[in-house]
């Protein structure tokens, strides 16, 4: 069931206020048209009425897509230092809301994997991360190779995060890099396209590696790369 309220937000450039329709929760089986605007980075996109800028309003939001398995809490940018409390708080959610489902729902979500994602944009990543079939984990660990391989030129940015855009026509990963704090895409970066498989060649030492990305709904190489205040 998808579920609209209005909403008071503010514009990240000028702090004018306005009210503007936003979603609590967001049933994808039912509302195709706007997984296409996820897809496309331009759900939600309102212009502020103070100065026109363009800005993807910072809430939280369920969405649910139960045809393509996916489950995906989206908090604010703000609440990610408190990633190991909120995931916690997913787990139980998920279980709760499917503990009396009918026999064809339970069916229909079981195996599926919460996620917890901070920001417009790496919901955005999620939805696209299903749509090729990538296995999340493995994603973030080739995130992690990068970073390490390219580390002094993408620190030069601060705290940063990257997000899975396309592959190119070559074959070539798409990364969009996005300032931690804004949110803000700066750059793209692309990954070779035996990134990949790289990672799944090693698999399993990289589950011994990093089991959180495996195990768990915050599914981000930032847990690694900036910790948690718990």
């Amino acid at each position: 069931m998808s579920k609209i309220a209005p909403t008071i937000v503010s514009c990240p450039r000028c702090g004018a206020e306005q009210e503007v329709p936003l979603f609590d929760s967001l049933n994808g089986d039912r509302v195709p048209v706007q997984v296409e605007a996820l897809r496309q980075g331009r759900f939600e996109r309102v212009d502020c009425a103070g100065c026109g800028h363009p800005f993807q309003p910072e809430h939280r939001m369920l969405f649910a897509h139960f045809t393509a398995r996916i489950w995906i809490a989206m908090c604010p940018r703000v609440d990610r230092p408190r990633f190991a409390t909120l995931e916690r708080g997913i787990e139980l959610v998920m279980a709760d809301a499917f503990a009396g489902a009918p026999p064809v729902v339970a069916d229909g979500v079981r195996g599926v994997r919460p996620r917890l994602v901070f920001g417009q944009h790496m919901l955005a990543e999620a939805v696209r991360v299903a749509d090729a079939g990538l296995e999340p984990a493995l994603l973030e660990c080739a995130k992690l190779f990068a970073v390490r391989r390219d580390l002094q030129r993408l620190m030069r940015t601060g705290p940063f995060e990257l997000c899975f855009e396309r592959f190119a026509d070559t074959g070539e990963l798409v990364l969009g890099l996005h300032l931690l704090a804004s949110g803000e895409r700066l750059d793209a970066v692309e990954l070779p396209g035996d990134a990949l498989a790289e990672t799944h060649a090693a698999r399993d030492e990289l589950n011994r590696m990093y089991p959180e990305l495996f195990e768990r709904p915050y599914v981000s190489a930032c847990r690694y790369l900036y910790g948690a205040a718990g």
